[in-house]
């Protein structure tokens, strides 16, 4: 028998859906309104409570609504903010199966296709139909099989709605096999139709469905190649980002050869809208010049590949085209490469530029070069006819590289000689040693520890020179726009930007990038400086941390904060010896990182992510936490690091551990110190000899693909694996990481004790942390450690104690409610929070010790609380709502632990109601309206 509250649900949904049959237009509207405002971001089962059940009927009648008055009576936009109440709904998808039984899909599909709806209202159908799509595959399928792309397309095109279509149609390209093909070919389509917004939002969508979809399509080359000619620099960098992302594929040929022939256009119309006449072709030569040299410089199979093509003698003629000034700059520069990195280039660029311009262009900045030639050179380069025989070049660069890898490899052998000669002879000292010490048993010596091989360290200083400006480069294109960044640049006051990078990389410990943001805007918008911090409380720091983890951190930056006013004078600490002396809990990592980033002073950094990087880059396959190791990695970030951009470099370091070189799956194609990588090189040397093993192939030498050394110490190095090589793990096997110690087990009892307030919100006692320890000055329900073996009944008495003297005030343990189980983990503990739960009486409630204090629901939320408090708080209230009048309920014998999923709680809270079937509704109208 249902109960008083689910009959008046019952009654009202059953006069709501009345009112909706009899009512016109206006009379929906209002109706519609009222249920906006009541029914707001709630869940599936709490709708199906709401409504009792009649949720689908309400749904299937503001579709049909919708079908039939879309184009007409502008009741649109309320319309389809109804509808996404229910799509938004989660927990479930019978809405939105439901919705496309009816043909939802259908009309939103018509309503972008319709002339007559504005453009906010096709904005918000795109977004209603972004949520279906997220919603699974099927629902992708669905979309696409009612044309959905090809009425996307037409929305990028366009002037509003590019944005929200550009994301739908990226959606629909993920998780989506069947139609992938279909998006991505009509995405490479609208690339020339679109507006300059809208192609770079089609850039960024290509790159995404690019990684997932394998080979490209030859359809994309002159598609791409054109959006070069785009007057925004956005789009053209998007656009060399995806030239750059394809040269691994099929297409990279046709690509390579349509930049070279861009250098020397033929004359033709444009069809950009917003560029006439020769400026379009003058920005693509410019953007091509610009593409060609930042491929050049990353890869030196591309530069020779380049050279073949003919790229040299169409730069001379970009260069000699005096009507456009960056075209010139562009082809200079990257002209500076090739006769830079190939003398004989520059032997047949002398020849056509002339022993004057060639000084010039060799002797100044190349970018000032255009300014330095007159009109009779630039004909000259203009009608250059310069051809360069690739196999002559090719053939040289290869008895170059023959040469250089043999005087490398004598030097090594020369070098493992010499060395070989004193491991022999350190080996014979250390067993006359030996000998002697077992002689004289003395206690308590041990034997000397081996010192690293040169393997492991960078000993060329060019490959050193050559690495910095490899990585910086690549952060420049790269590197995401961060706030500590960029207040970093920007931030004129020292003491101010040394304050900032400080509170971002105390943040950013143990903690990654997208949660530090928001809490780091928050932070600076509150304590823009080191004096606004020292002036708050550590209540207010511990608020504003909470939900960050490590809560010590704050603590730290607050002691700081308030040191640097009261003993420093308010000047933050300028060196990296004085920010380890003067500021609690800053270690050799911030230190270092603080200084070089907001001082610019030269000192390197070792993170997780560095370490990372650097174990990859060096083969040091040994714990990375080791002594040996984590001296060798220092020293390595020491003599890496930039002199003149020391900062950039550290966070270089550190971008490229977070976004290529990363823990599973590293992107090696993309990263552009490859060639500087031990362990990449090895993978390239192991995957030749298993090749060479399944096609039956026995070399007698491997010399001519193993350009690679080994650490010549083998087991005595401290800094090689001890662990043989796997294959499956390819670059992974550095660094070896050591076992993780289990986090120990803990259970604590707590109860949430709640009590009428003075209105009509309820308010909860919490109690203070200690000062120092987990969690330190943070607020919490009243808890105490769980002992093994207790029973119920011992624990209920001791939380009851514990209130009690917390209160002081006599509380029985029949109050006490058993709620559940929660589970928290910190690093190192695994914390089950078995939860209780006692309603008190406001005059039983009244007198609290030290460190208490009842806070209601709204202002708990703002508290300094830890996320394990909040999820006992959502367990307590989802089990509260369930029972309008409590019993005590007792843990079975067999499972303490209580479920408490969201399924069995929404199953729990829709009682044993069951969806009104259509017959039954109307069978129930029928008598109501009779009666």
């Amino acid at each position: 028998m249902s109960s008083p509250e689910e009959q008046a649900n019952l009654g009202r949904a059953l006069d709501f859906l009345r009112r909706w049959d009899r009512g016109d237009g206006p009379v929906r509207v209002r109706l519609l309104r009222s249920f906006l405002n009541r029914n707001a971001r709630k869940t599936f089962y709490e709708l199906e409570v709401d409504l009792a059940q009649t949720a689908s009927l309400l749904l299937a009648r503001i579709t049909v609504w919708m079908r039939v008055s879309f184009t007409a009576e502008g009741f649109l936009a309320l319309q389809l903010k109804a509808l996404g109440i229910f799509l938004s709904a989660s927990n479930h998808d019978q809405y939105l199966m439901e919705f496309l039984q009816g043909g939802g899909v259908v009309i939103l599909l018509d309503v972008l296709s319709s002339s007559q709806v504005q453009n906010d209202d096709k904005t918000e159908a795109l977004r209603l139909l972004l949520n279906i799509s997220d919603a699974g595959r099927k629902y992708k399928e669905f979309i696409c099989e009612h044309n959905g792309v090809e009425i996307l397309s037409d929305c990028m095109v366009g002037s509003d709605g590019g944005d929200a279509a550009g994301a739908l149609l990226e959606s629909l390209s993920h998780g989506n096999p069947k139609y992938q093909d279909q998006i991505y070919r009509s995405l490479i389509g609208l690339l020339t139709r679109v507006r300059p917004r809208a192609q770079l939002l089609l850039l960024q969508t290509l790159r995404s469905v690019q990684l997932k979809l394998g080979p490209a399509h030859d359809g994309i080359v002159a598609p791409l190649l054109n959006t070069l000619r785009s007057l925004h620099l956005d789009v053209q960098d998007e656009a060399c980002n995806l030239i750059r992302d394809l040269m691994g594929d099929g297409v990279r040929v046709k690509l390579l050869s349509g930049l070279v022939a861009l250098l020397k256009p033929v004359e033709e119309e444009t069809r950009e809208p917003e560029v006439t006449g020769s400026l379009a072709v003058f920005v693509q030569q410019a953007a091509a010049a610009t593409a060609i040299r930042s491929l050049a410089e990353e890869d030196e199979e591309i530069s020779r590949e380049l050279l073949s093509l003919g790229v040299v003698p169409n730069l001379l003629y970009a260069l000699g085209n005096q009507e456009h000034g960056e075209a010139q700059i562009q082809a200079s520069l990257a002209l500076e490469h090739f006769v830079r990195s190939d003398p004989s280039v520059g032997a047949h660029v002398r020849r056509v530029m002339g022993s004057q311009l060639f000084a010039a262009f060799t002797h100044s900045k190349a970018d000032t070069l255009h300014m330095k030639m007159d009109k009779r050179q630039a004909e000259v380069l203009l009608s250059n006819h310069l051809h360069i025989d690739p196999g002559r070049c090719k053939q040289r660069a290869w008895r170059e590289k023959r040469i250089l890898f043999w005087s490398q490899k004598m030097s090594r052998l020369r070098l493992t000689s010499i060395k070989g000669k004193k491991l022999l002879s350190e080996a014979e000292e250390t067993k006359t040693s030996t000998r002697k010490r077992r002689k004289t048993a003395v206690e308590g010596e041990e034997a000397p520890k081996a010192s690293p091989s040169s393997y492991h360290s960078f000993c060329d200083p060019a490959e050193v020179v050559q690495l910095r400006r490899k990585l910086l480069s690549w952060y420049d294109r790269e590197k995401r726009e961060l706030p500590w960044r960029t207040l970093a640049v920007t931030e004129a006051d020292v003491n101010i930007r040394t304050y900032a990078v400080w509170v971002s990389e105390v943040m950013l410990q143990q903690t990654q990038v997208a949660t530090v943001t928001d809490y780091y805007n928050r932070w600076m918008k509150r304590w823009p400086t080191v004096q606004h911090l020292a002036a708050a409380t550590l209540q207010e720091v511990n608020q504003m941390w909470a939900g960050l983890g490590y809560y010590s951190r704050g603590k730290r930056l607050h002691e700081g904060a308030q040191k640097v006013v009261s003993e420093l004078k308010g000047q933050m600490p300028h060196t990296v010896d004085d920010l380890l002396k003067e500021l609690p809990g800053v270690g050799r990592y911030t230190a270092a990182a603080v200084a070089s980033i907001a001082l610019g002073q030269v000192a390197g950094v070792v993170d997780g992510n560095v370490t990372r990087v650097l174990c990859r880059l060096r083969a040091i396959g040994a714990d990375s936490t080791s002594p040996a190791a984590n001296q060798a990695l220092w020293g390595l970030a020491n003599v890496l690091v930039d002199s003149e951009r020391p900062g950039d470099f550290n966070q270089a370091m550190m971008e490229l551990g977070a976004r290529v070189c990363t823990p599973k799956g590293p992107l090696c194609s993309r990263c552009p110190v490859r060639a500087h990588c031990r362990s990449h090189q090895k993978v390239q040397v192991q995957q030749e000899q298993n090749t060479k093993k399944l096609l039956g192939r026995t070399d007698r030498s491997v010399s001519e693909v193993l350009d690679v050394e080994d650490c010549m110490r083998g087991g005595t190095c401290p800094l090689c694996p001890l662990e043989p090589w796997d294959d499956s793990l390819g670059v992974q096997n550095f660094p070896r990481k050591p076992v993780k110690k289990a986090p120990r087990a803990e259970r604590t009892l707590t109860c949430v004790v709640v009590r009428p307030g003075e209105q009509d919100d309820h308010e909860f006692l919490l109690t203070q942390r200690p000062n120092k320890g987990l969690l330190a000055g943070l607020w919490e329900f009243p808890s105490l450690l769980l002992q093994d073996g207790d029973s119920d009944a011992e624990r209920r008495r001791a939380l009851c104690h514990q209130i009690s003297r917390t209160l002081n005030a006599d509380v029985s343990d029949g109050l006490l409610r058993h709620v559940g189980e929660v589970v928290h983990v910190f690093s190192h503990i695994h914390q089950t929070y078995v939860v209780y739960s006692a309603r008190l009486k406001r005059s039983d409630a009244r007198v609290q010790a030290e460190n208490t204090q009842w806070l209601t629901r709204s202002a708990l939320q703002g508290a300094a609380v830890s996320t394990g408090l909040k999820k006992i708080l959502k367990l307590y209230e989802s089990r509260a709502g369930l029972e309008e009048s409590p019993k005590e309920e007792k843990p079975s014998k067999n499972a303490e632990r209580v479920k408490t999923s969201k399924k069995s709680r929404a199953a729990a809270a829709m009682g044993r109601a069951r969806q009104l079937p259509l017959n039954s509704f109307f069978k129930t109208l029928k008598e109501e309206s009779g009666s």
